[in-house]
């Protein structure tokens, strides 16, 4: 454990707690914020660094939102905590933003996850949106272009047109496979009228005793679709070397399934899992050409954890083969 980590969080943590910072050290792969775990003589504590053009109002407002929510239904989330200024927000003396809660005693899996362990993430998501079908307000967006596939599109045009380019990145078959595939991409718009998570993906999932106990990361709460969190939730735990497994998929999608609470809803999420497998490609589609704008900008908005990662990552997604899903209609469970 570094010496600068502790001395880090102690300055940060001693806003929120007299405890003192035992130790430290970074936690997770976060894409976007810094997050550490800081060991204090009166428990563990979770201290993140928000990113710099974040607005924390909206983090603030949409977390009155589903706090309580999520509290009545027995969810798991980070229940920030207020400073000695009584904000939930921190600003240091280098203008860097902060926040923490306490430790959640959780266990966050990686892939391959078991059969049964597929169903029950499945029945975490779909208890997820259920709860959040009570916010009577819409979620004010602290990422307004999460999914929107256009946005993401005509960034990536622009990017190739200007002087900002990494021209050594330039990957033709990616080239090809966007051209292809866009106009069909973006004819693929599932119905936007659920508030989700947003960032649905295995790591932002707390489990205990292989079933799932809660969510992380609820900053990109929003109005969007459900479909589009089940797809990316797929995305991030049934690809088997480059391929979708099917059976992963028919399993997380049967947990999702098992839980609705009435039969009309039942009904509706059943005819439209139906368009599972053309939302699932687009997913894969959008978040590979993420990363490969990535690639070609000079200005990052992904870490790159070592040189070359977002180009990789691109590569990955662009070559992920989906063989069967959109006929998963034909035997999930009744």
């Amino acid at each position: 454990m570094s010496k600068d980590y502790k001395d880090l969080l102690t300055n940060i943590c001693r806003n929120y707690t007299e405890s003192p910072v035992l130790s430290a050290f970074p936690l997770g792969d976060g894409h976007i914020n810094d997050t550490f775990l800081a060991d204090t003589a009166e428990g563990k504590y979770v201290v993140q660094r928000v990113g710099d053009k974040l607005d924390t109002a909206k983090f603030d407002y949409n977390y009155e939102l589903y706090a309580d929510i999520l509290d009545k239904n027995g969810i798991y989330y980070p229940v920030w905590l207020k400073n000695t200024s009584g904000k939930r927000f921190f600003t240091d003396e280098n203008s860097c933003r902060w926040r923490m809660y306490k430790y959640i005693d959780s266990e966050i899996k990686s892939v391959p996850l078991k059969i049964e362990q597929l169903f029950f993430v499945g029945q975490g998501l779909s208890k997820l949106h259920m709860t959040l079908r009570e916010i009577k307000e819409s979620p004010r967006a602290v990422y307004p272009h999460l999914h929107d596939l256009k946005y993401y599109y005509d960034t990536y045009v622009k990017l190739r047109n200007s002087d900002e380019l990494c021209k050594e990145n330039i990957d033709k078959t990616i080239d090809k496979a966007i051209d292809d595939n866009i106009d069909k991409m973006l004819s693929i718009d599932p119905v936007k009228d659920s508030v989700v998570h947003g960032d649905a993906k295995l790591a932002n999932i707390l489990f205990k005793d292989d079933k799932v106990i809660g969510f992380i990361d609820f900053d990109t709460i929003m109005n969007g679709s459900w479909l589009e969190d089940v797809a990316d939730c797929i995305r991030s735990c049934c690809i088997d070397d480059g391929e979708l497994n099917i059976s992963k998929a028919k399993q997380l999608i049967n947990g999702y399934l098992s839980i609705s609470d009435n039969d009309k809803m039942c009904e509706d999420i059943r005819n439209e899992i139906n368009n599972i497998g053309d939302v699932f490609n687009k997913i894969c589609f959008e978040l590979g050409l993420r990363y490969y704008t990535d690639a070609l900008a000079k200005e990052k908005y992904f870490k790159e954890k070592y040189p070359g990662y977002s180009l990789e990552r691109a590569k990955s997604l662009f070559s992920v083969k989906n063989q069967g899903i959109i006929s998963l209609n034909l035997d999930l469970a009744k």
